[in-house]
C-alpha cells in the first residue's frame, strides 16, 4: 500500500505540472553483500528506469514458475552459514504473479531441502493473505543447554498489495530476539514471532544447500510464483536509512490530462490491458482501450463490449474504469462522498483525496445482519448506500475555482482463485455545498446538478439507460456492418435461388368483395375445397371424423402414423391410405369394398396377418362400418372443423387491443386509444401495424417465446441440471435490432461471445449434463427444422425416422469435434432380453462410439452447399448454421414462417409446430408462399408478421363458440393471453410501477461469478427466472418476485426451463382465478396508492360518467354498456363530488429518525436475524403499498372494488 502512496505523490506532482523529487541514497556498507543474484542473463523484464531509477532501462529479472526452485546452490560462499551472534540481512525485489491465502512461499532459504527436516538455517519468505503479501522470516534453532530446538517464525502484521515491483528485507542478529526488523518498500513494518516464539538460541548451521524460489524439499506448495531481482545476503544488519534508500519510484506520465477532457463532459476511459492478476492497483497508469463521455459522476454500467457480428462479449476481469472532468466548485468547505463496489480512488488537482480499499467480501453465508448498523446518514433526503457498496466522506476546501477531478475504480477482481462479477452497481462521487444538507452528483463545469436522492438517482439511471441503449445499438450495428460483405453475398444467393425456383401461385380472388391479399386468397381457396369435400361426404351414411377416425386412432395409429410406420403403411390421409405399404397393394380403393389391404387385414383370422397384431382386434361392427365407408367412396375430409362460418372483421377497439397484445404484449394506454380512434385515415390499421412493428416493446413480447423454444435456463444461485448462461440479453438485442432469422440462427449456433453475461455462448452451457451438445442439438433441431430428436438421445427414436447417430452428428457439429457416446447416454439392450416381446426401441450406436461432425439431413440441403456458402467452412459450427439457414433449405424458412403464423393465428399451418413428423400442412401452398416471402424479405420476421396482421383472417371477430382455432381460419377462437401478457398488461393497464427485488440472491456481490449471477432489476415479466430456493430457506426467499412468479406459473410460465417447449400447458385450473383475485399481486394492483395510475386518473376534474368510460377503456379497451355504466355510476356516485382531500388536510406521517433498511444476501443468509428480516419483508409485500391520502377513504375503497371487479373479469384474460 505504501508503494501506491508513493505513486499517488508522484502522480500529484505530474498533474500539477511539477516533477517527482530525486531521493538521495544512503551509503552502502563498505563490506558489501556476501552474495547477490541479479539475473543479468535472463530475458524477463525486471524493475526498470525511469519508473525505478535504481535500475537500468534494460534490467532483467529471474522468473519462478510456482512449481520448483529457480536456483539451487550448494553449501559454500554463495550459500553462507550463520551462527549465534552473527547478523544477517536478506533482501529482494519481487513481483508476485499469484500467492494463495495462507501460503508460505520461499524467496530464498538455506537448509530443509530434503523436506520437513529441522534444519532451516534461514529463510526469507512471503505469507499470502487476502490480496496481500506479508514478510516472513524462518529459521530452526539448535538445541543448547537444556533448551529444545524449535521453529522460529516471524511474520509482518502488514504487507504489500500484490502487483508491481516491491522491495522486501529482513535484518536479524541470531541470539538477539529483539533485533528483528522488517522492511517493505523502504518502510519498517511491525511483526510477531508466531511460531515457537522468540529465542536467544542460534540457528542450525549445516552443509545443506540454498534454494531460490522454493524450499521444504522443493515443495510445490512452498514455491514462489513471480519475478525476483537483486536478491542479496548480507553478513550484517543493514541500517534503516540504507534499506529506505532501496525503494525509489518515479511514476510515468499520467494517462489522462486536462487536454483530454471535453468541456462540460466527463471523459470515461476503460482500461482492459495491464491489470494485475490479483486484487491490486496497476503499478503504472494504464492506457485506455476504449473511451466515451458521461454526464455526471454516477456510474452503474458501462457500454457493452461486443464481438463478432455484434454479440455480447466479455471485458477483461478485472478492468480499470477512469473518469476525468473539470468541475467548478464555489468557494467554501464542502463535503465529498465517494461510493463504490470495488476499490476506488479519487484525485482532485493531482492530490489523493479519498479512496476505498479492495473488498474483503465474505461469501460463506455466515455474515451478520447486524454489521449493517454502521452507515452514513448525511441529510433528511440522503440516499442510503445500496447493498455491497462501501462509502467514505471528507470535507474539501475549494477556493472557488475549477478543479481537475479524476476517479478510478477497479471493476471485478478476485475472490480467492475465482473472479468477482464485474459490476459497478452504484459507483458515485457526490457533493454537499457548505451550509446545506442536500447532496448532488458531481457534474462537469457548466452543467446543472443532479439530486442524489432516491428519486433523483432513479430518474438519472432511467435517462442514462436510454442513452446506453442507443450507444450499445450503434456498437452492434457497426460490427454487423463490418460483416456486411458476407451477408450481402448471402442475400444475393437467396435471390438467385428464388429466381431459379418456381413461385407458388396465389389463387385468384373468389369474388368482387373478397380480400385481394394473398393470405386471404389462399385461405378462401382452401375453404372452397373443403366445402366441396364435405358436400361429397354428405352423400354417404358414414362420417369419417365421427365414426372412422376414432377407430383408426384407437387401433391403428400406434403402428401406422409417422415416418416409422409399420410395413410402410400410413393412415394419416386418404392419399397415403390408398397408396398402401411395402407389399405394393393399395391400402384401400374408394367405392370397392372387395379389395384393399386394410380391409383384408382387419377382417383376417390369421394371427400373422391380422391388424392390429396385438391387443383387441376390431369388432365385427367396426369392420362393417369401415367396409360401408369404403363402399360409399371413402370420403375423407382432410380437416375436422367445428364451423365454417366466416365472422366479420372486428371493430376498431377490439382490433387495437388484439394487435397490441400480439405485437408489444400489453393492452393499449388511454393515449394510444385516443390517437387510434382520432385517426380518420382509411388505412389506419395498416399504418398502426407498421408503427407497432417498430415499437421496442416488440422485443419484450417475443422474449418469453424464444426463452421457451431455446430453453434459456439461467440459475441465479449454484448451477443445477441443464442450466445455461443468461443469453436472454442476446435474444433481446437480436429482437431490438430486428436481426434477420438466418443471422439469428448463425449467431446462436456459433455460440460466441460471453457465457455468463448475455452472449450466445451461454446457449452452449448445459450444467450437469453428460453431453451438453446433444442437449443443444435437440433444441436446434426442434426450433429451426421442426425435427424432434429428444427421443434419439439414448436410443433410436421409436416413432420417427431419426436415429441416435443423427443427434450425435449434430452434437459433433456443435461441439466442433468428434463426439464419443457415453455409457450414460445409452439404454443397455440386455435389459430387454427377458421381457417376452420385441422391445419398442432399438440402440444402433454402441457406447464409446465416435461420431464425426456431419450433416444428417441431406433431404433438406446438400452438405456440399456449406463449402460454397459458409463464411468459415472449416468451422463445423459455421457449416451447421449455414446448412440450416441456406435458401435451398426450404424446411427452415417454412418452419420459421409457421412459427410466426402460429403466434398470431393461434395454431400452425403444421401442427405440432416443433415436430413436423407428427403432422402435415393444412395449407401447403400458403406455407410454401410464406416461406418464400420470408426468404424474399431477407429473413425478416416483421415482413411476414406484416403480411399476416394485415389479412382479413387475422382481423376477423372471435367466434365464442369455437373451442380451438379452426384449421380453416374462418374465425379466431377465444385465445387466452400468455402468462407474460397477463402480468405485463395488469401493470400496464393499472399504471402501477413494477417494483420488485433485484433478480439475484447475491445482491452485495460477495460470491464469485461462477456460483451467483444477477439478472438485474425487472421491468417486464420475461426478466424473471426461478428464484433458485430449492433449499427452502426463508432467508433466501424473494417475496415480491415470488408473488409475480406465482401468477406467471399459474398460467403456464416456467421459471426453470430444463427442456425446450413451444406450446405451454394452458388448461384452465382453479388456481388461476384464485391467485388473481386473492393473491399478493392483486392486492398491489387493486390498492390505490400514490404511485398507482388509476389514482392519478380519479384525481382529474371530470364527470363520473367520463371517469367510468375511461376506466373501461384503460382496463378493457372498450366502452361500458349502458347497463354497466348505470351499475357502476350508482356504486360510485356517493361521495364522488367530495372524494378529493386537500393537501393541507392530508395527515402527515410522524417524523422518525431515518434508518437504512436491512437487507439479506447470500453473505448473511445463515444469520438467524436474516430470517426475521426476510419475514418482515414478506409481510410488507403482502400488505402492499399504503393507500393514497389524496382520496377520501370510503370512496377510495369503492373505487378499489370497481378496479378489482374489472381486472378479474374473464375478458381481461382473453384476446378480443
Amino acid at each position: 500500500m505504501r508503494f501506491f502512496l508513493a505513486w499517488f505523490t508522484g502522480f500529484s506532482w505530474m498533474l500539477l505540472g511539477g516533477a517527482a523529487l530525486p531521493v538521495s541514497a544512503a551509503p552502502e556498507s563498505p563490506s558489501g553483500p556476501v552474495v547477490t543474484w541479479n539475473f543479468d542473463d535472463s530475458k524477463e523484464p525486471g524493475p526498470r528506469a525511469p519508473v525505478y531509477p535504481g535500475f537500468s532501462e534494460t534490467n532483467t529479472a529471474g522468473v519462478a514458475d510456482g512449481k520448483s526452485a529457480l536456483l539451487t546452490i550448494p553449501d559454500g560462499n554463495q550459500a553462507p552459514r550463520f551462527t549465534k551472534g552473527e547478523a544477517i540481512t536478506l533482501e529482494a525485489w519481487v513481483k508476485v504473479r499469484s500467492l494463495g491465502k495462507g501460503a508460505h512461499v520461499y524467496l530464498l532459504g538455506k537448509g530443509r531441502t530434503k523436506g520437513n527436516t529441522m534444519n532451516q538455517n534461514y529463510a526469507l519468505r512471503l505469507r499470502g493473505e487476502t490480496s496481500e503479501g506479508r514478510l516472513n522470516f524462518l529459521f530452526s534453532s539448535a538445541a543448547s543447554a537444556g533448551k529444545a530446538a524449535g521453529w522460529h517464525r516471524w511474520t509482518s502484521e502488514s504487507g504489500f498489495r500484490l502487483g508491481g515491483w516491491h522491495h522486501v528485507a529482513v535484518t536479524y542478529v541470531f541470539g538477539e530476539p529483539k533485533s528483528i526488523r522488517g522492511y517493505i518498500d523502504g518502510l519498517p513494518v511491525k511483526g510477531t514471532w508466531d511460531m515457537d516464539g522468540e529465542t536467544d538460541l542460534g540457528p542450525v548451521s549445516d552443509d545443506d544447500a540454498l534454494m531460490l524460489g522454493s524450499g521444504n524439499g522443493n515443495s510445490k506448495g512452498n514455491a514462489f510464483d513471480g519475478w525476483m531481482d537483486s536478491v542479496a545476503i548480507w553478513r550484517e544488519a543493514l541500517p534503516e536509512a540504507t534499506l529506505k534508500s532501496r525503494y525509489r519510484f518515479v511514476p510515468p506520465p499520467p494517462a489522462v490530462t486536462v487536454k483530454d477532457v471535453v468541456p462540460g463532459k466527463i471523459r470515461m476511459q476503460i482500461c482492459e490491458e495491464g491489470m494485475p492478476t490479483t486484487n491490486a492497483w496497476p503499478d503504472e497508469p494504464l492506457a485506455a482501450t476504449e473511451s466515451y463521455d458521461e454526464e455526471a459522476f454516477g456510474f452503474f454500467e458501462v457500454p457493452q463490449k461486443y464481438v463478432g457480428t455484434g454479440v455480447r462479449g466479455d471485458r477483461a476481469n478485472p478492468y480499470l474504469l477512469r473518469a476525468a472532468s473539470l468541475v467548478s466548485l464555489p468557494k467554501g468547505t464542502h463535503r465529498l462522498l465517494l461510493r463504490g463496489h470495488g476499490a476506488v480512488r479519487l484525485f482532485v488537482d493531482g492530490a489523493s483525496v479519498l479512496s476505498l480499499p479492495f473488498s474483503g467480501a465474505d461469501g460463506s453465508g455466515h455474515g451478520r445482519v447486524s454489521s449493517q448498523s454502521e452507515y452514513l446518514n448525511l441529510g433528511p433526503d440522503f440516499r442510503f448506500a445500496p447493498p455491497g457498496i462501501r462509502e467514505v466522506t471528507v470535507e474539501f476546501q475549494s477556493p472557488g475555482r475549477e478543479h481537475f477531478v479524476v476517479l478510478e475504480t477497479v471493476v471485478g477482481g478476485y475472490l480467492g482463485k475465482n473472479k468477482r462479477r464485474p459490476e459497478l452497481v452504484e459507483t458515485v462521487l457526490a457533493w454537499s455545498r457548505e451550509g446545506t444538507e442536500s447532496w448532488e452528483l458531481l457534474t462537469p463545469s457548466g452543467k446543472p446538478g443532479i439530486p442524489y436522492t432516491d428519486a433523483g438517482w432513479e430518474n438519472y439511471v432511467a435517462e442514462q439507460k436510454t442513452e446506453l441503449a442507443v450507444t450499445n445499438a450503434k456498437a452492434r450495428e457497426t460490427l454487423r456492418q463490418s460483416q456486411s460483405a458476407y451477408w450481402e453475398k448471402r442475400r444475393a444467393a437467396a435471390l438467385d435461388w428464388l429466381r431459379q425456383t418456381d413461385e407458388e401461385p396465389v389463387p385468384p380472388a373468389s369474388g368482387d368483395k373478397a380480400s385481394p391479399l394473398p393470405i386471404d386468397r389462399f385461405l378462401a381457396a382452401k375453404l372452397s375445397q373443403f366445402t366441396a369435400e364435405v358436400n361429397a361426404a354428405k352423400t354417404g351414411t358414414v362420417s369419417y371424423h365421427d365414426q372412422i377416425r376414432p377407430i383408426l386412432e384407437s387401433k391403428c395409429y400406434d403402428c401406422h402414423q409417422g415416418s416409422k410406420s409399420k410395413g410402410g403403411l400410413q393412415l394419416t390421409s386418404l392419399a397415403l391410405a390408398r397408396k398402401g405399404g411395402k407389399s405394393g397393394d393399395p391400402g384401400l380403393v374408394p367405392g370397392n369394398d372387395a379389395t384393399g389391404e386394410i380391409l383384408a387385414r382387419i377382417a383376417s383370422d390369421d394371427p400373422d396377418e391380422i391388424m392390429p397384431p396385438k391387443g383387441t382386434p376390431l369388432s365385427p361392427k367396426e369392420v362393417a362400418l369401415i367396409k360401408t365407408w369404403i363402399k360409399e367412396g371413402a370420403h375423407w375430409p382432410e380437416l375436422m372443423v367445428e364451423s365454417t362460418r366466416l365472422t366479420p372483421v372486428t371493430d376498431d377497439l377490439a382490433f387495437l387491443r388484439r394487435v397490441m397484445l400480439d405485437t408489444v404484449g400489453v393492452v393499449p394506454s388511454l393515449a394510444e386509444i385516443d390517437a387510434f380512434l382520432a385517426d380518420p385515415a382509411p388505412d389506419k390499421r395498416s399504418r398502426w401495424i407498421d408503427r407497432l412493428l417498430q415499437d421496442t416493446r416488440w422485443a419484450d413480447h417475443w422474449m418469453g417465446y424464444w426463452q421457451d423454444v431455446l430453453a434459456e435456463n439461467p440459475n441465479i444461485l449454484n448451477p443445477t441440471l441443464n442450466n445455461t448462461g443468461p443469453f436472454r440479453w442476446w435474444i433481446q438485442e437480436s429482437l431490438l435490432d430486428n436481426k434477420p432469422l438466418d443471422l439469428f440462427v448463425t449467431e446462436l449456433v456459433r455460440m460466441e461471445g460471453s457465457e455468463r453475461f448475455g452472449g450466445p455462448a451461454g446457449f452452449g452451457v448445459a450444467s450437469q449434463n453428460d453431453v451438453p451438445m446433444a442437449a443443444k442439438g435437440t433444441i436446434v433441431g426442434s426450433a429451426f427444422l421442426g425435427v424432434q430428436l429428444k427421443c434419439a438421445r439414448c436410443h433410436d427414436a421409436p416413432t420417427n425416422r431419426f436415429r441416435q447417430e443423427d443427434l450425435f452428428h449434430v452434437a459433433a457439429l456443435l461441439g466442433a469435434k468428434a463426439m464419443t457416446v457415453p455409457t450414460t447416454s445409452s439404454v443397455p439392450m440386455d435389459r430387454f432380453h427377458n421381457i417376452g416381446r420385441k422391445p419398442l426401441i432399438t440402440v444402433t450406436l454402441a457406447p464409446g462410439s465416435k461420431v464425426e461432425p456431419q450433416w444428417p439431413f441431406p433431404e433438406y440441403c446438400s452438405e456440399d452447399r456449406a463449402k460454397e456458402l459458409a463464411q468459415h467452412p472449416e468451422d463445423p459450427r459455421d457449416r451447421l448454421a449455414t446448412l440450416i439457414t441456406a435458401p435451398e433449405n426450404e424446411r427452415f424458412a417454412q418452419v420459421m414462417a409457421n412459427r410466426i403464423w402460429a403466434r398470431f393465428m393461434g395454431r400452425g399451418l403444421v401442427e405440432p409446430v416443433d415436430d413436423w413428423e407428427k403432422g402435415s400442412p393444412t395449407h401447403p401452398g400458403l406455407l410454401r408462399w410464406l416461406g418464400r416471402e420470408l426468404v424474399r424479405g431477407g429473413y425478416d420476421t416483421k415482413h411476414v408478421a406484416r403480411l399476416i396482421l394485415n389479412s382479413e383472417a387475422y382481423q376477423r371477430s372471435v367466434d365464442p363458440a369455437l373451442k380451438r382455432p379452426s384449421p380453416l381460419y374462418t374465425a379466431p377462437a377465444p385465445r387466452r393471453l400468455s402468462a407474460e401478457q397477463i402480468v405485463d398488461s395488469l401493470y400496464a393497464a393499472t399504471g402501477k410501477p413494477m417494483r420488485l427485488e433485484e433478480v439475484s440472491l447475491d445482491i452485495d456481490g460477495s460470491r464469485d461469478l461462477g456460483n451467483s449471477i444477477s439478472l438485474g432489476q425487472p421491468s417486464r415479466a420475461w426478466m424473471l427466472t426461478s428464484t433458485s430456493n430449492e433449499r427452502d430457506r426463508p432467508s433466501l426467499s424473494l417475496p415480491r418476485i415470488q408473488a409475480v412468479a406465482d401468477v406467471l406459473g399459474a398460467f403456464g410460465w416456467r421459471g426453470s426451463r430444463q427442456d425446450p417447449t413451444t406450446v405451454r400447458e394452458s388448461d384452465p385450473n382453479s388456481l388461476q382465478p384464485a391467485i388473481l383475485s386473492n393473491g399478493t399481486l392483486g392486492t398491489w394492483l387493486t390498492g390505490l396508492s400514490d404511485d398507482h395510475g388509476i389514482t392519478a386518473l380519479t384525481l382529474e376534474d371530470q364527470t363520473l360518467d367520463a371517469l367510468i368510460d375511461r376506466i373501461f377503456l384503460k382496463l378493457l379497451t372498450r366502452h361500458p354498456s349502458l347497463e354497466e355504466k348505470n351499475y357502476y355510476a350508482e356504486y360510485l356516485s356517493e361521495g364522488y363530488d367530495t372524494r378529493l382531500i386537500s393537501p393541507t388536510a392530508i395527515e402527515k406521517a410522524p417524523s422518525y429518525p431515518r434508518e437504512r433498511a436491512k437487507y439479506v444476501s447470500w453473505s448473511n443468509h445463515l444469520d438467524p436475524e436474516a430470517t426475521l428480516v426476510r419475514q418482515a419483508q414478506e409481510a410488507e409485500a403482502r400488505r402492499g403499498d399504503p393507500p393514497t391520502g389524496r382520496l377520501a377513504d370510503p370512496w377510495r375503497r369503492r373505487m378499489e372494488d370497481v378496479l378489482w371487479s374489472l381486472l378479474n373479469a374473464p375478458e381481461f384474460l382473453f384476446s378480443p
